[in-house]
């Protein structure tokens, strides 16, 4: 018994300090970046695959569409500062994010209300309409990968 005690207890404190043993490099967090940037991706596919006809997954649309909702929440947080092009020149992040603040933040809140209205919409099960609505998120994408991104 003292034995599991002890492991709960370590278990704890690792996981109440897991925070502070972070090392949040320039790559680490271009890492996290581009993997979050790459699961708004990966769910967005999904939808147009259901939208087009592709694949008859509809009631997952929902599910896809709330998780991008939620995703795109954290947006904000994943450019920092040491994040930049000039501190890990392997991300298609373009300086004007950290030079233009303002612009940025206009862009990610454009994503993100269009992202909040997906999953709206995505309630409804109509796909024409989540098409649409789908359309409507991929122009605040291109709102913010034209004016920020590197071209690939």
């Amino acid at each position: 018994m003292k034995q599991v005690i002890s492991v709960l207890a370590v278990g704890l404190l690792l996981g109440a300090t897991g925070q502070t043993l972070a090392a949040d490099t320039p790559e680490s967090l271009v890492k996290y970046r581009q993997a979050v940037m790459k699961a708004i991706g990966g769910h967005t596919g999904a939808i147009a695959s259901v939208v087009k006809g592709e694949t008859s997954y509809g009631p997952h649309v929902v599910h896809h569409a709330r998780s991008i909702k939620e995703m795109s929440g954290l947006v904000t947080d994943i450019f920092p500062p040491e994040s930049n092009y000039d501190n890990y020149n392997k991300t298609a992040a373009l300086p004007e994010i950290w030079k233009e603040p303002a612009k940025f933040k206009q862009a990610v809140e454009a994503f993100q209300a269009a992202a909040v209205k997906l999953a709206e919409v995505a309630e409804g099960g109509d796909m024409q309409a989540i098409g649409g609505q789908l359309g409507e998120l991929g122009k605040s994408c291109g709102g913010c990968h034209k004016p920020f991104r590197y071209e690939e």
